[in-house]
């Protein structure tokens, strides 16, 4: 199965921090936060990575180059709208899904090999797409994470930042397959919002009756990192690779 992991956006709550480098190269522990995510997928055996790039694409391309040290044949797709939401990204990387079932990460969230290999290989019987719940809710989730509406086990029924009955977070790792691209650009042709988030697309995907599972990765390691605070989290005991 492919991948893809969005390495496009700006950082803007990072302010100064990224004013002379890229969110994703800041560090926790030894390495940048792209490399734990490249190694995660490389340990979940998903070899080919297709890496959307934005802002300082040259920056993260020089870093991570044809991602041979990480065991890994990575091909840099370049979102020249990157400043316009993270669906532009994943739309860009419709060419290189090539029709097959692939596995989405957010760059900035960092999440072990063993999550992505749960969610990669949810209900062998389900081919459909797939999103990782965390249901072990915490304060900070409440007031960060984009929140999921979990009902009959596994069928998610809402998804946002904002929606107030919800049981789970969305970890940023997703299985989708091709469908979801038809979806992506039927929506982006009828929404003149000019922001197109990969929430908002989903929740209209949702709408529109479309299925997305949920794989229960409660008890995994992941962790958004949207801001220097939740950098310095992690900057302690992390020098590993999940």
């Amino acid at each position: 199965m492919k991948g893809v992991i969005l390495s496009a956006g700006v950082g803007s709550r990072f302010g100064s921090y990224t004013e002379k480098e890229h969110k994703l190269l800041l560090t926790v522990g030894d390495f940048p936060i792209i490399d734990h995510t490249l190694w995660a997928f490389s340990q979940a055996g998903i070899v080919n990575v297709g890496l959307v790039t934005g802002f300082m694409s040259d920056r993260i391309n020089d870093w991570v180059g044809d991602g041979s040290q990480y065991g890994l044949k990575i091909e840099t797709i370049f979102n020249k709208n990157y400043r316009f939401g993270n669906a532009l990204s994943v739309q860009m990387a419709q060419s290189f899904a090539d029709g097959q079932d692939f596995i989405l990460a957010m760059g900035d969230h960092m999440a072990s090999s063993s999550l992505i290999t749960n969610v990669m290989k949810f209900d062998g019987d389900y081919q459909g797409n797939v999103l990782g719940v965390d249901f072990n809710i915490t304060s900070y989730h409440a007031q960060e994470a984009t929140r999921v509406l979990v009902k009959d086990k596994e069928t998610i029924c809402s998804i946002g930042k904002h929606i107030k009955i919800w049981n789970g977070v969305d970890s940023g790792v997703f299985r989708f397959t091709s469908e979801i691209y038809e979806v992506i650009n039927q929506w982006v042709n009828c929404d003149d919002s000019g922001r197109y988030e990969l929430g908002e697309m989903l929740a209209y995907f949702i709408d529109q009756g479309g299925l997305l599972k949920s794989c229960d990765i409660s008890g995994e390691f992941w962790h958004d990192i949207d801001n220097p605070e939740d950098l310095e989290r992690l900057q302690t005991g992390s020098g590993h690779h999940n």
